[in-house]
């Protein structure tokens, strides 16, 4: 079964702070190279989801929908999994806590 990756607003917005975070470092190359990575990452969720687990800080609450892909230049990924498409909510460096991304989102909600 093929799925479609959607991101939401959110991990939009995440994606360009990426952008504009490694085009401050070095350019537009770098900052095309962070998109190819998070592309390929992106792409991949469809197979990913067969194997990531849940978030462990969501799924001591019971919260088993969302789960995460933590890729090798630490990023962590957010996603939720349904028939047809795979929804990504967060694009974020794993160095940062986890409550404190989640405060962030409540705050700007």
């Amino acid at each position: 079964m093929s799925r479609t990756v959607l991101l939401t607003d959110d991990a939009a917005r995440d994606l360009d702070e990426w952008y504009a975070a490694a085009y401050a470092r070095g350019g537009s190359a770098e900052a095309t190279a962070v998109l190819d990575r998070i592309q390929v990452v992106v792409n991949g969720l469809v197979e990913a989801a067969l194997t990531d687990e849940p978030l462990p800080e969501l799924r001591l609450l019971g919260v088993l929908e969302e789960r995460q892909h933590i890729t090798d230049d630490g990023l962590r990924i957010v996603y939720r999994v349904s028939d047809e498409r795979v929804v990504v909510v967060l694009i974020a460096p794993v160095k940062r806590s986890f409550q404190s991304l989640l405060e962030r989102r409540l705050l700007d909600a």
